[in-house]
């Protein structure tokens, strides 16, 4: 995400923090950015082992959806508000590592897993533990930056997002190969199956973050290790929130429901191209790791930098909605590469599209959050942005993934159609997005200028202390 295209937290009440040092900024900045690569990582470590999974424990695809999609969502987004809320009033540090163990440990659990609900527990616990690491890193990221500094410093942290995923792609593609050669075996557990070994390997790395993280700063920490009254943030009562959300209706529901069927269409699509890939041209679980990790290590990003930064350069030439201008044009263009993606009579014709493609699916990545920033006042961000993340989790990774698998199991009936079943989502998905984000553009600049000339009503900060400068 570009600099100015960055999720902000919500403004604070009382003294600013003292600053640490650049390098202990950098250096908290580099590790909450390696902690986000292994999040991602462990998230998308499904993608590549549908097939080895369901030939173990006898799932069909609407089930595998179910568990790479709708259970993770749910439970990211149910868990995400209270947590949310202990990020605002503790020790972020200790918060963020705990959830790096669990979603760390879950990961690695899965491979021990002999039954589907085995599996489906572990899951549950990866969403929650990293349901913790966004709100906590933009939050203590925006405390240890100063303002001209922190947008482009939450820039480089949310770029790590699609770098993480070609990772993770990458390295479960080669680990899934070795281990299908060299089966493992181990005392008590026996042979393990290749899928089995490489959740371990995958998850149990990322534990080296729990080592780095003793080096990150707190800057809401008094020198006693405490957490300093003048932390606490601004409180304004949910009366107010849901006020300005019901007399901005229109602008809120048709972009957060539109960003949240982009969202299907591209996790619907993400999901399963490995899949389509396998099963149509033939080639090994490995190999499609490859491909997709690739174009998701290079292209991916190029996208979330591309679509940032045609929005601010609107954006600077007084285009109104220059952002949501973008999220529009996304939505077209995801259907006009994942078409020929789909359709395509070869896998050498497929791949140059699966790259376009990789690069449109995550153009909202920066322009999405961008969206929520500009028509919310500054003390409700952290809130819409809870609501935001929630809806594209619900109906992104939620319903995306699972419409393929029903779809290809009760609808075409034919796991060999896999690749009509995405392309059935992604143009009613997009769709129904592009419709939305269009409604939204008349009321869009009214909610915008409302959400910068907010005032509180009955706000009341949680301790006396001189405001803090809103940035």
């Amino acid at each position: 995400m570009s600099s100015s295209t960055t999720i902000q937290p919500p403004t604070l009440a009382g003294a600013a923090p003292l600053l640490p040092s650049r390098g202990q900024a950098n250096y908290a900045l580099g590790v909450l950015l390696l902690a986000y690569v292994f999040s991602i990582m462990d998230r998308q470590i499904l993608t590549l082992l549908v097939g080895p999974i369901q030939q173990s424990l006898h799932v069909n695809d609407a089930w595998m959806g179910m568990l790479h999609g709708f259970t993770f969502a749910a439970f990211y987004s149910v868990v995400g508000l209270p947590i949310a809320r202990l990020i605002d009033r503790g020790n972020r540090r200790l918060i963020i590592t705990a959830g790096i163990a669990l979603w760390c440990l879950a990961t690695a659990a899965g491979g021990l897993a002999t039954e589907f609900w085995h599996l489906l527990v572990a899951r549950i616990g990866v969403a929650v533990g990293e349901a913790v690491l966004l709100p906590g890193a933009v939050s203590l990221i925006s405390d240890l930056f100063v303002p001209e500094k922190r947008g482009r410093a939450l820039g480089v942290f949310g770029a790590a997002g699609p770098v993480g995923a070609g990772i993770g792609l990458l390295a479960t593609g080669l680990v899934l190969g070795y281990f299908s050669a060299h089966p493992l075996t181990l005392p008590y557990l026996g042979t393990l199956a290749p899928w089995q070994t490489t959740l371990m390997s995958i998850g149990l790395p990322g534990l080296v973050v729990l080592l780095l993280m003793v080096g990150v700063p707190e800057p809401r920490l008094n020198r006693a290790g405490r957490i300093a009254p003048t932390a606490a943030p601004l409180s304004v009562p949910l009366a107010e929130v849901l006020a300005f959300l019901r007399g901005n209706r229109r602008t809120f529901v048709s972009i957060v429901i539109g960003a949240g069927f982009y969202y299907a269409a591209v996790y619907g699509s993400s999901a399963w191209v490995p899949s389509y890939l396998v099963r149509h041209f033939g080639w090994t679980y490995a190999q499609a790791g490859l491909a997709m990790g690739l174009m998701m290590f290079i292209c991916a990003p190029l996208g979330v930098l591309a679509a940032s930064w045609l929005g601010e350069y609107w954006r600077r030439r007084g285009v109104a909605g220059g952002n949501l201008r973008v999220a529009i044009i996304a939505s077209v263009a995801l259907p006009l590469c994942a078409t020929p993606l789909l359709l395509a009579p070869s896998a050498e014709l497929a791949l140059p599209f699966l790259a376009l493609t990789a690069f449109v699916w995550t153009c909202l990545f920066g322009v999405g959050a961008a969206l929520v920033v500009e028509i919310a006042p500054t003390p409700m961000r952290g809130q819409f942005i809870a609501l935001y993340t929630g809806v594209i989790n619900l109906l992104g990774a939620g319903i995306g993934p699972v419409a393929v698998g029903v779809i290809t199991d009760y609808l075409l009936v034919d796991p060999s159609a896999i690749r009509y079943s995405i392309l059935i989502v992604v143009l009613v998905a997009c769709t129904l997005a592009g419709t939305l984000l269009l409604g939204a553009r008349h009321s869009f600049r009214n909610t915008a200028l409302q959400a910068r000339q907010w005032q509180p009503a009955t706000a009341v900060t949680t301790a006396t202390s001189t405001p803090r400068e809103h940035s």
